[in-house]
């Protein structure tokens, strides 16, 4: 048996929890009443007689206040009230745990009405009852989700350390949430389709649903997998044998051109396909939908894998206003808040106003409630005031803080963390110290260790974290943090020019072409709550942007870097010429300090093209050879590129390229099959012809300077698993028929 704290549930909740268990309990139909002054009931039924047989039931939650309260709050309060209503029979429910002792004086503060101290039901009782009535514990979603032996049963099923970090935080906002309509709707979704795309504008709670989502899941026995940066980690954790629901938020993130560059929307796409056709797997993404728009108007594989059917978009309007006062009241319920700032929200009726407002969404009420960041703005008196300017402009929430209560370092740190438009390593955070003093932006004498100078920001402005990788990342404490800078910030061009180059993030770069698309023509609609007023319109020139930090990083005394080779490829997107970068970059970068990513074949296909470089380059078999060790398979026709200009390979390098490709495939080539839908048998058992003649068209397509030969063949054959692709497929062919005949 699960033993229930109750402190998931709100007051209202508790009542509800409560009515349906004793109803059950006594097999009676049990009334309740509106919200409002219940005069002391919370629930009434009737035995014999309607005149003389009333019995009213009093629920009191009272988790903060605890048992001393409680009890004087019955001998002063409620007993007045019991009086009054002068019931045959009082039953008093509460979620405290009651000694002996409790009950006794309880029973005593409401005598003669409690004919029993059976009447009194405490913590333990409640707890008994919902072993006795499952089918009421299970009614109460919030209540079950929380239990310990569903958190344990969770946490104990294989799940991986970022993963159970993820569940815990969910666990903690569980009381908080609201199941709308939009909840019902996205989780029928999922379950007829399998794959959900959530999008919607920004704060409308598209995290918060997915993730009570995979927590939902997770407690029917899911092992959940949470991706952070790419699809393939999805992939290498995916396991027939296993339930999993994979969740992968923001999937394009501000970064949509890198995602696309690097394949990854083909990738998503075959995953979906794969998931959909899979009993035991659910797959959860999220994205506002102005950036999966722009996505699918660049993705021609978002395009045609017809993902529309798989989207499901979150709209303010579809918030009623009961949703609205729901929201509202749980997080003023679960709030720290102070009594004298609570009453300011309920003097005249003030919570109305703020439910009707054209700016409401959750993560502006979970704002205006944070009790750590209201008192250290605004007293009680001026609470409504706050509350009022918070909701007409949330963005200017920050100004005060940005402006006048950090340092300038600090507000240096913080806006490159928004231009970034993701987390920022500590790494990351050390080398823009180091560049801030160099460029002349700190002007501080000393020269603070990171610890100091974050300490002050975290908690404030920004959350602190460890990613899966073991480093420490620091982003946003509220993404409205980046409402406001964008506004301010982004039209100073120099500016925003000097912080990106003293970052030197490919994150940022991707971020800032997104930002300037989003606020074209007054929209603004990325991160702001509101349409831009005409005087604060964004101007930025990206092309204009993009030539001053070229400049910088020609000009710049530092190495080479990733970010300098994604500078490069977006000139290349843009069709602009980076040549002199190219040039920069080739002669004057040692191989080792080349990533392990497709960038190093970027860099010298375009010297190679331009005839930047001579073919006989001496480093050029040597890029080749380093980036196959770290290429996935579509990474082969890009590399094959800057082997069509090799003409002196001799034997060995002839070999070890075509070992290296010969891996390549072999490591990926079961999933090609997958997600080309390929069978790989026939009548007569495993197609060997067949499989050969697509695996050539492969080694075609991706303009490899080889033919197989029966040992490359036979080494690429060993490693196809053609019971997964024949499983896959039977699958699919299965569920085509019983879509065929109507069954889904």
């Amino acid at each position: 048996m699960t033993d229930y704290t109750f402190e998931t549930l709100n007051d209202k909740e508790f009542e509800v929890l409560t009515v349906d268990l004793l109803s059950k309990e006594f097999n009676t139909h049990i009334e309740r009443f509106k919200s409002g002054r219940d005069g002391g009931i919370d629930g009434r039924f009737f035995e014999g007689s309607v005149e003389n047989g009333v019995v009213i039931i009093q629920c009191k939650h009272w988790l903060k206040s605890g048992i001393k309260a409680l009890v004087a709050g019955c001998q002063k309060h409620e007993a007045k009230k019991v009086i009054k209503l002068n019931p045959s029979r009082y039953i008093f429910v509460t979620s405290l745990a009651l000694s002996a002792q409790n009950k006794k004086d309880i029973s005593d503060a409401f005598s003669p009405y409690i004919k029993n101290e059976s009447d009194i039901i405490g913590n333990e009782d409640i707890n008994t009852l919902l072993a006795k009535h499952p089918d009421v514990e299970r009614q109460h979603y919030k209540l079950w989700l929380a239990g310990t032996n569903v958190l344990q049963s969770i946490l104990s099923n294989d799940v991986l350390g970022r993963s159970s970090f993820q569940l815990e935080e969910i666990k903690e906002f569980l009381p908080k949430y609201v199941r709308t309509d939009n909840h019902k709707k996205a989780f029928k979704k999922l379950e007829k389709l399998r794959s959900i795309i959530i999008n919607g504008e920004p704060g409308i709670g598209k995290t918060t649903l997915a993730e009570q989502m995979c927590f939902e899941y997770a407690a029917q026995g899911y092992q959940l997998i949470v991706v952070h940066e790419s699809i393939v980690e999805a992939e290498k954790l995916y396991n027939p044998e296993l339930q999993q629901i994979f969740y992968f938020d923001d999937f394009l993130g501000s970064n949509f051109l890198s995602a696309i560059d690097a394949k990854q929307d083909s990738h998503i796409v075959s995953f979906m396909k794969r998931v959909s056709k899979d009993s035991s797997k659910r797959f959860i993404l999220t994205t506002r939908s102005n950036i999966l728009n722009q996505g699918k108007r660049l993705s021609e594989n978002f395009e045609q894998g017809n993902l529309d059917r798989n989207e499901y978009e979150m709209k303010i309007q579809s918030l009623t206003e009961f949703d609205r006062a729901q929201i509202l009241y749980n997080h003023i319920y679960f709030s720290d808040l102070s009594e004298d700032f609570i009453q300011q929200i309920y003097i005249d009726k003030h919570y109305r106003s703020i439910i009707s407002h054209k700016n409401f969404n959750p993560r502006l009420i979970e704002f205006i409630t944070d009790a750590i960041k209201v008192e250290k703005e605004a007293s009680p008196e001026g609470y409504w005031d706050y509350i009022q300017k918070s909701l007409d402009n949330p963005k200017d929430i920050w100004r005060g803080m940005i402006q006048t209560q950090i340092s300038d370092l600090d507000r240096h740190i913080v806006i490159a963390i928004v231009l970034n438009g993701s987390p920022v390593s500590e790494e990351q955070i050390d080398a823009l110290l180091i560049n801030l003093k160099e460029s002349g932006l700190d002007l501080t004498s000393e020269y603070p260790t990171i610890n100091n100078i974050m300490r002050g920001l975290v908690g404030s402005v920004l959350n602190r974290s460890v990613g899966h990788d073991g480093k420490i990342y620091y982003e946003l404490f509220n993404p409205s943090i980046g409402d406001y800078v964008i506004s301010e910030e982004l039209n100073r061009i120099d500016y925003v020019t000097k912080i990106l180059a003293c970052l030197r993030t490919t994150s940022a770069l991707y971020n800032m072409e997104n930002l300037v698309e989003s606020t074209k023509n007054n929209t603004y609609d990325q991160l702001s709550f509101e349409i831009l007023p005409k005087e604060k319109k964004i101007s930025l020139d990206f092309k204009l942007l993009l030539n001053k930090l070229y400049k910088y990083e020609l000009n710049s005394n530092l190495a080479p870097n990733e970010y300098s080779f994604a500078l490069v490829n977006i000139f290349e997107y843009f069709k602009y010429n980076s040549d002199e970068l190219v040039k920069k970059i080739v002669y004057n970068n040692p191989l080792e300090l080349f990533p392990k990513t497709f960038y190093p074949c970027l860099i010298y296909k375009i010297a190679l093209e331009k005839k930047l470089i001579d073919p006989s380059y001496e480093d050029l078999i040597d890029i080749v050879m380093y980036s196959l060790d770290y290429a996935r398979l579509y990474d082969l026709e890009f590399i094959n590129r800057i082997v069509s200009f090799i003409d002196d390979f001799d034997e060995y390098n002839c070999i070890l390229y075509r070992k290296k490709t010969i891996d390549c495939i072999s490591l990926d080539v079961t999933d090609w099959f997958i997600e080309k839908d390929i069978h790989v048998c026939n009548e007569f058992g495993v197609d060997y012809e067949g499989i050969k003649c697509h695996v050539n068209q492969l080694i075609k397509d991706l303009h490899c300077s080889f033919y197989l030969t029966k040992d490359d063949f036979d080494k690429i054959f060993q490693n196809i698993d053609t019971r997964k692709i024949n499983e896959y497929n039977n699958r699919h062919i299965l569920e085509d028929e019983y879509q065929r005949l109507g069954y889904f």
